[in-house]
């Protein structure tokens, strides 16, 4: 990693053994998410630290980089659920099947933006098209 305001850099997170895929960085640019084989991890350029978060494809960060969306590999539960980093909490954010690019998590984590074609999310669905959907954490 590179700052590109004054010019500081870091080592690599992974090794030139193991390929990492960047998914997005938080809008301070402390947490670094990124994909490492099927796992997902959460870097702290502060601490150098990685928080690793098994077995799941992340998607986006918050602003503030407390918050992790993800998609679980395992299909047989929910499609898509938000991670509280600081308390290691879950949150189910669809059963159905789900998807959401990066930026869909509000600062907070209270806040997410997915997009699905399930026509059983909301009652009256019956476009057979892919909708847009907020879901709010209180």
């Amino acid at each position: 990693m590179r700052d590109r305001t004054d010019g500081a850099s870091s080592s690599p997170i992974e090794g030139s053994s193991k390929a990492a895929t960047l998914v997005q960085l938080s809008k301070d640019g402390r947490k670094v998410v990124y994909l490492s084989g099927s796992d997902t991890c959460v870097h702290d350029v502060s601490t150098g630290t990685d928080q690793l978060v098994p077995n799941v494809r992340g998607v986006a960060i918050d602003p503030t980089g407390r918050y992790l969306l993800y998609a679980p590999h395992d299909t047989s539960g929910p499609s898509l659920s938000l991670r509280d980093l600081e308390t290691g909490s879950d949150e189910i954010v669809s059963n159905q099947p789900a998807s959401a690019g990066t930026d869909a998590v509000s600062a907070g984590g209270r806040d997410v933006v997915f997009h699905s074609t399930a026509d059983d999310i909301v009652p009256g669905d019956t476009n057979g098209k892919s909708d847009v959907f907020l879901r709010r954490f209180y």
